[in-house]
């Protein structure tokens, strides 16, 4: 899955496995990329769900 996301200055995948590391999560880099997209996507449902109620 792709994420126009790493291109506009949000959180790439090098700085979440750092703030991973600093709380004791070891990961990959390809994993908190992995992390990075599922968090995308649940904040999309969220925000989808919340616009479709108004």
């Amino acid at each position: 899955m792709e994420n126009e996301f790493y291109d506009v200055g949000g959180i790439r995948p090098e700085k979440a496995q750092q703030i991973l590391k600093q709380n004791g999560i070891e990961v990959t880099l390809d994993e908190s990329r992995n992390i990075l997209e599922l968090l995308i996507l649940l904040v999309n449902l969220s925000m989808d769900q919340i616009l479709d109620q108004e």
